[in-house]
């Protein structure tokens, strides 16, 4: 139970001091530093799943993500941010802290029509923030992309 605690305390910590004790990083196609690999499936214009596989990495101690991703949109040979539909009030993420067990796979789906809408033919990524939690305000974050294509 007190690691459930300390989780969630380290994730709302996380929101509330977003630029704390994090390392920028990224990955694409490739397992990240603590072997991570993002893969999707499933795929059509309003949604996904996202297929997380964790294997190896090194310094790996808990590695959690949480309700947050961003998509993107290959042009002219670079990445850029999908830009979100107009919204009546602020957009706002859930803060859980959801778990990515050692040596496994986990998929979260994910329906972007209410942020995005209904994406046109291209080539997307999908990115996802993954936090390796050692302790109370010990931590860093990368995010991990997967790529996928929209006819």
């Amino acid at each position: 139970m007190k690691k459930w605690i300390a989780v969630l305390i380290a994730a709302l910590l996380m929101l509330s001091f977003p630029g704390c004790g994090a390392k920028a990083g990224s990955q694409d196609a490739q397992p990240s530093q603590w072997g991570i690999m993002l893969e999707t499936e499933n795929v059509t214009p309003t949604g996904l799943t996202i297929v997380c596989h964790q294997s190896g990495g090194t310094g790996v101690f808990e590695l959690t993500t949480g309700s947050f991703y961003v998509i993107q949109t290959l042009k002219n040979g670079n990445w850029t941010d999908v830009a979100y539909l107009p919204q009546e009030y602020d957009i706002a993420w859930t803060s859980e802290a959801w778990i990515i067990p050692a040596e496994s796979t986990v998929t979260w789906d994910i329906n972007w029509e209410w942020l995005y809408g209904e994406l046109p033919a291209g080539e997307y990524r999908i990115g996802k923030t993954v936090t390796n939690f050692r302790g109370p305000g010990d931590y860093d974050s990368e995010t991990v992309y997967a790529r996928f294509t929209l006819s």
